[in-house]
């Protein structure tokens, strides 16, 4: 096998076998040329369909209105945004217009169409964008002569267009339904009390088409509305005339108004602002663009957003190959707004809106546009307010504390001025006046049992003891109001408060029974203790009990009893002296407790001034008040010894002591 292949160097110098071998050789050359331009070809056929493949996407906005409308600009930079953003290497977008809302009338269609067809001769065009029913009439009459085979979205485009009329498989429509309920129902959630609907609009087919929508479905309802009027290409003085005529409880519902009955041409938003200066009622309406126009409220159609929508769906048809096959065509959205600048104006409740209702327009406020500032400036004067008025009141509790110190020191003044001039007397003699009447009445006593025949020892012995009893009860009061007077420190201990009285009440049976006074004692303080001086307690009841028997002089024998009580009262024991008396006449009765005040004619107005500042000494409190059945009643608090109350059993008035005639001894 090896041998058939081997060829003899003899073999190679034959001419024959030579000339087989190069053309062997040569072919093999050519075959790899050929290879060679093919793949140069086809690289260059690659890089030619990639740029075909990255030119940009071109795109033709076709609008029935003007596109400086603001209804329509707004959509057309939303589609141009959408466009740009989401499109690789971005659109190739042309705009043209038909402006047939305003010129709808005239017959421009031929020129039109003669510019459309020069100026898109030869172009391609990849998909058209409609936008308003006039020039959705335009491209389904001369589609086929200017953009044969291209795909058309029709966006913004009325409901009622589509009746009666079959669209090509080419052409997909956006829904666009404008529902004027939602807007009636709102204004008659608003306005409740409202039976007068007043619906403005224009001549052209587009106005009068609303303004027939509007009545339409205001008729649906029979008896809401009393009075439907039907405001129809009205020129802007004779509207704003009738505007200034209605009520609040009148509703207005503004349509659209592209030219009037006396050829005027608008856009719709231009006539608002006029009409809401003038208007006495609140205006209502469904597009966006009116809510900046200053409309009251209404269930609006969002444009801008429409517009997005509208160019995410020709992103999807342009990605999807010019088809509409699983292309999303989503409906124009509402939702409410209401300007709360007009709500104002009108009175209308801001709660009565839906909970999802935007609210726009507040009015200027220095609060709402430096909210940070003015929080802080109001943290400063809140923070001011404050502190001046705890500067007030330390002011007004300084003057008080001066005037009381004024008015303590005026009394001061005339205390030591009459302690001055009598060295204290005018108090001896009022406060000492008791005991040393006492020792008289038991001098007098025995006197008489001296000068009588049958002398008794024994009671001169007592009577005699009574005596010095008396005279050092009385020096030991003397020493204890001087002190007390000069406000000299005193010493205070647990005193039980009806024992300390018990003991009083032997100074007051001679008095009693001298003016046939009776004394019904009361006391049911058992062991109860209060924190003071055993004198000063007794120098109280002293002095409560002798105002009591002087305001008796003029009762009848029977009416005159004396009462003393003694109860706990919280976490005091009260300690109340009454008579049957004639009272007092004042008509505040703190004034009874004032230094030299008095109601009886050679009194000193001394006694109950120091009974109120031995209480007050003490940390209680005095009152008086006249009883229900006649008389005054004087009640001082003191209190307890901590710990020392208890609340005793309902109805025990074991120990109390039984009534005291004040039969002489």
């Amino acid at each position: 096998m090896e041998k058939a292949f081997e060829y003899p160097v003899e073999a190679l110098r034959v001419p024959g076998v030579r000339w087989r071998l190069y053309a062997s050789v040569r072919g093999v050359a050519v075959l790899l040329a050929n290879a060679i331009r093919l793949g140069l070809l086809l690289c260059c056929l690659g890089v030619t369909t990639a740029s075909v493949a990255a030119e940009p996407a071109r795109v033709l906005l076709l609008t029935g209105a003007d596109p400086s409308q603001p209804a329509v600009f707004v959509q057309i930079r939303a589609i141009r945004s959408v466009l740009d953003a989401e499109m690789p290497g971005g659109a190739e977008v042309y705009l043209d217009s038909i402006d047939g809302f305003r010129f709808g009338d005239e017959d421009l269609t031929q020129e039109f169409l003669a510019l459309m067809q020069k100026k898109y001769k030869g172009q391609r065009i990849d998909l058209i964008v409609v936008l308003g029913t006039h020039a959705a009439d335009f491209v389904l009459q001369h589609r086929a002569k200017l953009w044969p085979g291209t795909p058309v979205l029709f966006s913004s485009v009325a409901e009622n267009w589509m009746v009666g009329r079959t669209l090509p498989p080419e052409i997909a429509v956006m829904p666009f339904g404008t529902d004027v309920g939602k807007t009636l129902a709102l204004a008659r959630t608003l306005q409740p009390r409202a039976h007068r609907l007043v619906v403005v609009g224009g001549v052209t087919d587009v106005d009068t088409e609303m303004i027939d929508r509007v009545i339409r479905t205001a008729n649906r309802e029979p008896g809401r509305w009393t009075t439907v009027e039907r405001w129809e290409g009205l020129g802007l003085g004779e509207m704003e005339k009738r505007l200034a005529g209605l009520g609040k409880d009148d509703v207005v519902i503004y349509t659209t108004v592209y030219r009037d009955k006396e050829g005027h041409r608008y856009f719709p938003y231009q006539l608002l602002p006029s009409m809401v200066r003038a208007s006495h009622a609140p205006i209502y309406g469904w597009y966006s663009t009116y809510i900046e126009g200053g409309i009251t409220a209404g269930v609006v159609y969002d444009l801008a957003e429409n517009g997005t929508n509208t160019g995410k769906t020709a992103v999807a048809i342009l990605r999807n190959g010019g088809k509409f096959t699983n292309v999303a065509l989503p409906p124009m959205p509402s939702h409410c707004v209401a300007n709360v600048a007009e709500f104002e104006r009108f009175g209308l409740s801001v709660a009565s809106l839906p909970a999802d209702c935007q609210l726009v327009n507040f009015p200027p406020s220095i609060f709402r546009e430096y909210r940070g500032t003015m929080l802080t400036l109001l943290a400063v004067v809140i923070a001011q307010a404050l502190t001046i008025v705890a500067l007030l009141a330390q002011r007004r509790k300084r003057r008080d504390a001066e005037a009381e110190a004024a008015a303590r020191s005026n009394e001061l003044a005339r205390a030591a001025r009459f302690a001055a001039a009598g060295e204290l007397s005018a108090s001896i003699a009022h406060e000492v006046g008791q005991p040393l009447g006492a020792i008289l009445s038991n001098a007098d006593a025995a006197e008489l049992i001296v000068t009588s025949q049958h002398a008794d020892v024994g009671e001169l012995q007592e009577i005699l003891s009574d005596v010095k009893r008396d005279a050092l009860r009385a020096n030991d009061v003397v020493q204890r109001l001087r002190a007390l007077l000069q406000k000299q420190s005193i010493v205070f201990s647990p005193i039980p408060v009806d024992a300390t009285l018990k003991d009083s009440l032997p100074l007051l049976e001679p008095e009693a029974r001298r003016r046939a006074i009776r004394i019904d004692a009361q006391f049911a303080a058992e062991d109860l203790e209060v924190m003071g001086d055993h004198v000063q307690l007794q120098q109280v009841l002293l002095n409560l009990a002798v105002n009591a028997m002087d305001a008796m002089h003029d009762s009848a024998p029977a009416d005159r009893v004396l009462t003393l009580v003694t109860r706990q009262v919280g976490k005091g024991v009260e300690i109340a002296v009454s008579d049957r008396g004639s009272g007092f006449r004042v008509s505040c009765p703190e004034q009874l407790f004032e230094p030299f005040y008095t109601t009886k004619p050679h009194g000193m107005g001394l006694g109950l001034s120091i009974v109120r500042s031995i209480v007050e000494a003490h940390d209680g409190r005095v009152r008086a008040a006249l009883r229900g059945g006649g008389g005054a009643e004087i009640v001082v608090w003191l209190p307890l010894v901590e710990g020392n109350h208890h609340t005793p059993p309902e109805g025990d008035v074991s120990d109390t002591p039984a009534p005291m005639d004040g039969v002489a001894r």
